[in-house]
């Protein structure tokens, strides 16, 4: 029988059995023949379908059990009954319509009713599986099951261990009420599977119990003569182990070619809208085709951008693609159909005003024969049309737009917390530097408790901290480093400090100078923000779009929203994402999947969904409300066969699937780094400038008000200590110099006033050396004396010579007198052997060796004879 069907490609067939011996085996075995010829390495045009199953369980109601077959796809039937039953069934099927030249009936032998002449209710054309039942051939049976039995008892005798403890007579019989296992019977089972005897020809059996050669005949009803007044049984094929061998045939209505098997191709009319991923619209290609991706299909090209009413009447042709485009191309192929794709004209989904507008409205008015696109099955729709089982799950959920954060101002401080911080910049830098300090002030090849001159060893507590922030933040600046070795070791102990910290500070800078990604994370659509918005200031805003089964949904369930959003709802999916990434709104409410596929695939994956999803239901073809449409059936067939075959899935993650993760956290980004991402390095910068600023306002408030307070109050110099710079402002050389600069931008230019200005000065300096020459005398023995003489050249003063005196405590002075027409200069030097210095070797602002630039006599001093001691 499986062979006659493979001849003549009738891959789908349904069967039809009835209360007969064999029945559950007979589908049984056509069930596996499916199930086997589906495998991995079989051909798809090997592929057997069973259409459908019909058993008539009650003879009396076997026109209301056929026809469930009428109007379906189902155009050869294999029958599987007694030959008494099949007068009825073959009768109910003629009435039906199922007798037709397009339908072909195949008959076990079992169905075939014994006699020269057919029935008056078959038809020429019916085929049948047959084989000898001639009282000759049922002898040759008899007597060849008698030799395989008795063949495998004699068998079973000479294997007496087998025998143990076997009950070999059954303890029931055929006509026991109930039917028994007769366990002890497959040994003689077995030992009959493998049982080989020869009597006209080889018998064995296969293991399923069939014989291995077996003998076949394919019957074909035909009229018995040109009178066409009775029919009969004639053979036209035999089958064997090495095939099936045909003569001519007489088909269904005395047609010359067999049936085809399937339908005529049908047509459909199909209703869409456009919706992402599942319609898209595309220009056609230039030979104004759609290529093997897309379909033809005739839109409204221009609509009012609110309304979305069609300006025009005329449509033009675009290349339909998406998820559903494909699914019905499947169709197509599946269900041999053509078909025709016209937008729906008011451009709506279908909601229910006064009267059902949109898709629902083509299905109702008899404008299309089915939907194809990403409407929703809902109760409300469901009452009015019908749906075929859905093909994706959805429901409604809440898209966001993310917010790029405005950057923390102290990002930079983040990867330590604030008491960290306070104890590493506050207090551990600050110690250490004092520290330092004490050690170096208390070491011997330091400060040495302050013997040592600060011309030979320049360090105080200001440049302790110097050192110690360079150190911590590895900057290449020039530092005055300690002599002590406690104050050195000190230091080496605390750059070992710094570089654990620069490095554990360096690894975790990088997670907190991210401009952090914000966005509104709802629960749901019960969230506090959607069902209080005007709870926030501004209000939260949302929206979804009209007429549609979201705002349906909301309407029934959720009055107060459904108001609220009336004002802020959008015409379609692709506005309202515009207006979210606006923020005109704050949240979108739609369609799951569809929300879904605009986050994956945003340019910039700055959308993202949120909450759990609301109202869970699928997307379905949808058809008119006609419950014996037989296309409801066989769509709902197909869409079942691509969710077993995992068909559905691929198209899913094809047409789903996007490049953007959709498990955003709040605050993580991998976007590349931009200006925002330094926010807090350039508020770090800004800020050091200000500081900058202020400090050298409070520098310039001490040099002109703190410093003449500061120099009555540090006699023991200590300020030196704290910052040489505020020791040396203290100093008498300090106020000369800033005398001088004051004098050099204020001096006069008349010539007769600065030749005043010259005398008197030249007088001031002979009278402090005659003061000097006086004090020297006094004080002790005859010492040199110094004769001032003007020099020729009028251009500057020149230093005076040095003249010598050992005093008794053995140290030595030197008196230099350095003048030029801008400056006046008196300097005393404990050491004539240093160089020039400060501090604490009693320099008090000396310019040694300097020489003047004005045109002023220069003076000289020069030694003189010491004059005879005073008697």
């Amino acid at each position: 029988m499986v062979s006659v069907l493979y001849r003549y490609n009738w891959t789908s067939f349904s069967v039809v059995t009835s209360p007969v011996a064999g029945a559950a085996e007979f589908v049984s075995s056509l069930e596996t023949l499916e199930a086997n010829s589906k495998g991995k390495n079989r051909p798809s045009s090997d592929s057997l379908e069973v259409l459908s199953t019909v058993h008539i369980s009650d003879m009396a109601n076997v026109t209301a059990a056929l026809s469930e077959l009428r109007g379906t796809d189902t155009r050869v039937f294999l029958l599987h009954c007694s030959s008494k039953q099949s007068y009825d069934i073959i009768d109910a099927a003629s009435k039906l319509g199922l007798m037709e030249k397009e339908y072909q009936w195949i008959l076990t032998r079992s169905c075939i009713p014994i006699g020269e002449y057919a029935p008056k209710a078959f038809t020429v054309g019916m085929l049948g599986i047959s084989f000898s039942y001639e009282i000759d051939a049922m002898r040759k049976f008899v007597r060849q099951g008698m030799l395989v039995w008795l063949n495998a008892l004699a068998n079973l005798e000479k294997k007496p261990a087998l025998l143990v403890n076997r009950t070999i007579p059954p303890d029931f019989t055929c006509d026991s009420p109930h039917t028994s296992y007769w366990r002890d019977g497959e040994v003689i089972y077995r030992e009959l599977l493998n049982t080989n005897v020869t009597d006209e020809e080889e018998i064995s059996f296969n293991q399923n119990g069939t014989l291995t050669r077996t003998e076949l005949f394919v019957m074909n009803l035909q009229w018995h003569d040109a009178t066409k007044a009775r029919k009969r049984w004639v053979q036209v094929g035999q089958w064997k182990r090495d095939g099936l061998t045909m003569d001519d045939i007489t088909w269904p209505g005395e047609s010359s070619m067999p049936p085809i098997g399937r339908p005529k191709r049908g047509f459909l009319r199909v209703a869409t809208l456009n919706e992402k991923p599942y319609v898209i619209y595309r220009q056609p290609e230039e030979d104004n085709t759609c290529g093997e991706k897309g379909l033809p299909c005739w839109i409204y090209p221009t609509r009012d951008k609110d309304s979305k009413v069609p300006l025009s009447n005329v449509t033009e042709k675009r290349c339909c693609v998406g998820l559903t485009m494909d699914l019905l191309k499947i169709f197509s192929q599946e269900l041999n159909f053509d078909f025709h794709i016209k937008e729906v004209e008011d451009g709506k989904w279908g909601g229910l005003s006064k009267r059902w507008n949109g898709l629902v409205n083509a299905l109702l008015s008899d404008e299309a024969d089915i939907v194809m696109t990403s409407i929703k099955i809902n109760p409300e729709r469901s009452t009015a049309i019908r749906f075929s089982v859905p093909y994706l799950e959805t429901g409604i959920k809440i898209i966001v737009a993310l917010r790029a954060g405005a950057i923390s101002p102290t990002a930079f401080l983040e990867p330590y917390d604030y008491a960290s911080w306070a104890l590493i910049l506050i207090f551990s830098v600050h110690a250490t530097g004092t520290a330092i300090l004490i050690f170096e002030w208390l070491s011997p090849d330091g400060l040495n408790r302050g013997l040592t001159p600060m011309r030979e060893h320049r360090f105080s507590l200001f440049r302790s901290f110097w050192l110690i922030w360079a150190m911590l933040f590895s900057t290449s600046v020039q530092t005055d480093q300690p002599k002590g070795i406690a104050s050195r070791f000190l230091a080496n102990i605390w750059a070992l400090f710094a570089l654990v910290f620069l490095a554990s500070y360096t690894a975790n800078l990088a997670a907190f100078m991210i401009t952090k990604e914000e966005y509104y994370d709802l629960s749901g659509i019960q969230d506090y923000r959607l069902q209080n918005p005007r709870s926030m200031n501004p209000p939260f805003k949302y929206a979804t779009i009209p007429n549609g089964s979201t705002e349906a949904n909301i309407r029934a369930n959720h009055k107060d929203m459904y108001r609220y959003m009336q004002e802020y709802n959008q015409p379609d999916v692709d506005e309202g994402i515009e207006a979210l990434k606006a923020e005109k709104i704050q949240a979108f409410i739609y369609d799951s999947s569809v929300l879904e596929y605009y986050a994956s695939r945003d340019p910039k994956c700055r959308l993202v969904t949120v909450g759990n999803r609301y109202a869970m239901t699928g997307y379905g073809v949808a058809f008119p409300p006609d419950y014996q449409n037989p296309w409801i059936r066989k769509i709902n067939k197909v869409i079942l066969k691509l969710q077993s075959n995992g068909e559905l899935d691929r198209l899913q993650k094809f047409w789903l699937a996007g490049a953007c993760d959709m498990k955003k956290e709040k605050g993580v980004s991998n976007r590349t780094l931009g200006i925002l991402n330094f926010t807090s390095a350039f508020i770090l910068l800004g800020s050091g400038v200000l500081l900058g600023l202020i400090i050298l306002i409070f520098e310039h408030s001490y040099f002109i008000f703190g410093r003449k307070h500061l120099r009555k109050i540090d006699k023991c110099g200590c300020c030196a200590l704290v910052s040489l710079s505020m020791g040396k402002s203290l100093q008498l050389k300090q106020c000369v110099d800033e005398a001088i600069s004051k004098y050099t931008k204020n001096r006069c230019k008349d010539p007769v006033c600065e030749t005043q200005i010259w005398k008197l000065r030249h007088q001031l300096d002979m009278a402090l050396l005659k003061i000097e020459n006086l004090s020297n005398f006094m004080s002790g023995p005859r010492r040199p004396q110094l004769q001032i003489k003007p020099s020729a050249s009028q251009e500057s003063y020149d230093q005076m010579s040095e003249t010598r005196d050992k005093r008794p405590n053995g140290t030595r002075r030197m008196l230099t007198c350095s003048h030029t027409a801008d400056v006046n200069h008196i300097g005393f030097r404990g050491d004539s052997r240093s160089g020039s210095t400060n501090g604490g070797g009693g320099n008090f602002g000396g310019h040694d060796g300097s020489r003047g630039t004005s045109g002023a006599p220069r003076l000289k001093a020069t030694s003189v004879a010491p004059a005879p001691p005073p008697r």
